[in-house]
């Protein structure tokens, strides 16, 4: 089955994904046929799949003329990089906005080809039944940044840690003097990191680390990152996070994309219950981009690192020493491509 060529190349290079991702041709072209497999499982795929066909070609950099018979096992040969193909194609299965008896099955066919049992390949059953507890559960027990978190606590302040983190959860934490730091952001120059720390906390709402109902201290980097991105916190937005978020994190990233999916494209009540569920937010253009750029960080955000030392600097500045400086750069079509500038130093 043809499928329609890419009309406006995406916001990123030509094999940007493949490239950042260390894929060989042969092993590019396997990931997207995988995905095609998936895309056209139930027939002719809609519109979202034909779009992630799209992306995901010109991410790859490969064409469907390219297409050609392929043993997925024997090009993917190591168990991480078969669980990252598998893993991925939970993508294709949800792009429609529902999960489909015959996208799960297609998947979890590729999945014994190459031997391999994925978590999230068989949560899809509960995704396409919508059984959010199911989903909720998973999500809790795979979340990079839980694990983090509550691993630093113990680590840096044992059963002290803990009783704060109830306190955080039952709304009764203060810090005064962390939260006038963060009060003080205000005297930043313009165009600083600081001041559009500030002006993002005022614009939404948000209490700072240290207020009543302020988020703890070492989750703030997920407000950091949607400033030094330029991401909304719309659906859409924390979509693009997300996505810059699994470039990255350590242990199961893909639980970002999962979280995401369920939440902001299937329209599943699985994150907490301040965030709104919705419906087709996912959009593979923005994520696949913002993937790409979330190889170049060269900072370990989720830990123990100082964010306050960039506050004073224009956010140029900032973006530069934390590595996500990419400028854009000239692609077919004259749109904008924002190029790899390397991999995570974590």
């Amino acid at each position: 089955m043809k499928t329609a060529l890419l009309q406006q190349p995406p916001p990123f290079e030509t094999g940007g994904l493949a490239l950042a991702l260390g894929l060989t041709p042969d092993q590019a072209l396997a990931a997207w046929q995988a995905v095609r497999a998936v895309s056209q499982a139930d027939g002719a795929p809609g519109q979202r799949s034909i779009r992630l066909l799209e992306v995901s070609a010109h991410a790859l950099g490969v064409t469907p003329e390219q297409a050609r018979d392929i043993d997925v096992a024997s090009v993917f040969a190591s168990p991480a990089m078969r669980r990252s193909v598998v893993d991925a194609l939970v993508i294709p299965a949800c792009i429609e906005g529902e999960v489909t008896l015959a996208r799960e099955r297609s998947v979890l066919s590729i999945a014994k080809q190459l031997d391999l049992r994925s978590h999230w390949a068989e949560l899809l059953p509960a995704l396409r039944r919508r059984r959010v507890l199911t989903v909720k559960r998973a999500l809790a027990l795979r979340s990079p940044d839980a694990r983090r978190i509550f691993q630093r606590l113990w680590q840096e302040e044992g059963l002290l840690g803990v009783a704060r983190a109830i306190s955080f959860v039952l709304g009764l934490y203060r810090d005064a003097s962390l939260a006038a730091r963060f009060h003080a952001l205000a005297d930043c120059p313009d165009g600083s990191l600081g001041r559009a720390v500030v002006d993002h906390f005022r614009a939404r709402g948000i209490a700072y680390p240290g207020e009543k109902h302020g988020m703890p201290e070492r989750m703030v980097h997920h407000d950091l990152m949607h400033v030094l991105n330029g991401y909304d916190t719309d659906p859409a937005g924390e979509c693009e996070l997300a996505a810059f978020y699994a470039a990255f994190a350590d242990g199961d990233a893909f639980t970002f994309f999962v979280t995401v999916l369920a939440t902001f494209h299937l329209g599943l009540g699985v994150s907490p219950a301040i965030v709104k569920p919705a419906r087709f937010a996912f959009d593979p253009e923005r994520a696949v981009a913002a993937f790409v750029r979330g190889r170049s960080l060269r900072a370990d955000v989720m830990g123990p690192w100082d964010y306050w030392e960039l506050m004073p600097l224009p956010i140029s500045e900032a973006q530069a020493r934390l590595g996500l400086d990419i400028q854009p750069a000239a692609s077919p079509g004259g749109a904008a491509a924002a190029p790899v500038a390397g991999t995570s130093q974590q």
